[in-house]
């Protein structure tokens, strides 16, 4: 599952900041594909999501903006 879709699932990014212990502006620069997550905050992200969440749902999807021209 990619980062944005877990965020949805778990009820939107004030939720999501919450259950990560970050600040909802940090989820929601992540959200729209501002900024990526430091090495430290995708663990918790892994960890946080019980996997359903992995390091290619985090970075691909940014990745793929990014190349694409998006952001």
């Amino acid at each position: 599952m990619d980062l944005n879709t877990w965020i949805d699932s778990v009820g939107g990014i004030e939720k999501a900041a919450e259950l990560l212990k970050e600040k909802p502006r940090t989820v929601y620069s992540w959200y729209r594909k501002e900024k990526a997550p430091r090495l430290s905050s995708s663990l918790n992200i892994v960890s946080k999501s019980r996997g359903e969440v992995d390091y290619n749902g985090i970075y691909g999807p940014l990745a793929s903006a990014r190349v694409a021209g998006e952001v």
